[in-house]
């Protein structure tokens, strides 16, 4: 099987707002916050990814209009990733409180709808500035 990490790849769908996931916490530039990871039901087929969508601060989550902004059809241009190893410090995810410490994108997907919703354990992480 070949390795696909780090491919670039398009995609264009909606977001699943219900189903985003903070990831973390993480530091960025000394600021404490998480990364967003929502699914994206794709136009093509109607098969849904999992895309980080980047960092967003602790403080910018007191409004939570920061994760649902986007309601239409976006398109986007990402590198695909693998699951994350958990390591010793890391602790265990605990998806049915939200909190996810490190991706594991099996876990991650399922909770997302898994195959009954068209979820494919795919991880996408989303690369700003480009069309």
């Amino acid at each position: 099987m070949p390795n696909f990490e780090y491919r670039k790849v398009q995609l264009a769908g909606v977001w699943d707002h219900t189903r985003s996931m903070l990831l973390g916490p993480k530091t960025y530039e000394n600021v404490k916050g998480y990364q967003v990871v929502t699914p994206l039901v794709r136009f093509d087929g109607g098969s849904t990814v999992l895309v980080n969508r980047g960092f967003v601060s602790s403080e910018a989550l007191k409004n939570l209009n920061v994760l649902t902004k986007e309601t239409g059809p976006v398109q986007l241009v990402g590198l695909l990733r693998a699951s994350q190893a958990q390591n010793t410090f890391t602790p265990e995810n605990q998806p049915e409180k939200g909190e996810w410490y490190w991706a594991d994108v099996p876990a991650m997907a399922e909770y997302a709808g898994g195959e009954a919703r068209g979820v494919q354990p795919v991880y996408i992480e989303a690369i700003f500035g480009e069309q």
